[in-house]
């Protein structure tokens, strides 16, 4: 048998992924034994894979950061309605109209507070505890601390949403340099 790409040499071995016959020379170019053929098959096959892998990657990365802007815009509707009900509950005519307002505002933040307080809570081992009466009492104490907790939460929440819509439109512009380039 004979090299597919130099008729006056002997075949050696086989290409193997398609079965060419190669001569020594042909079949030293690559390990695995390959014709020239399939290993730019193979290497076109896996920058594609790679292109594919990394626009994944960015497509991934970009859900991630919308996630984080509307997880952002979803809690201060909680913190509405919060300071709704809570101003509204609370505080029916015992309060003037500027220290309800006050209230409201300050109840606003509340669930800022609650979502870190429940980010750190991960960290503890609270599961061991459970006795309905530490559960409530544990619902009460954070709910407090929500209160106090929540002002800079929602602040670090607005500088952190600002910072992603940033880097939300750099993505886009990526991308759309990326399609264009195409």
């Amino acid at each position: 048998m004979k090299c597919f790409y130099h008729e006056d040499r002997e075949a050696v071995a086989t290409c193997q992924h398609c079965g060419k016959a190669l001569c020594r020379a042909c079949a030293s170019l690559y390990t695995p034994c390959l014709c020239v053929d399939c290993a730019q098959l193979l290497r076109d096959q896996q920058a594609e894979q790679a292109r594919a892998a990394e626009e994944d990657r960015r497509r991934k990365y970009l859900d991630a950061l919308v996630d984080t802007r509307s997880e952002f815009l979803r809690t201060c509707v909680y913190g509405a309605v919060t300071a709704l009900v809570l101003g509204q509950t609370l505080f029916q005519s015992s309060a003037a109209g500027p220290e309800r307002m006050l209230y409201a505002v300050w109840f606003f933040f509340i669930p800022f507070g609650w979502k870190l307080i429940t980010y750190l809570q991960s960290f503890l081992p609270l599961t061991i505890f459970g006795t309905l009466w530490f559960w409530i009492f544990w619902a009460l104490a954070k709910g407090i601390i929500s209160i106090f907790i929540g002002i800079p939460a929602f602040f670090y929440q607005l500088v952190k949403t600002f910072f992603v819509q940033r880097k939300i439109q750099a993505a886009s512009r990526s991308c759309r340099q990326d399609a264009e380039g195409i």
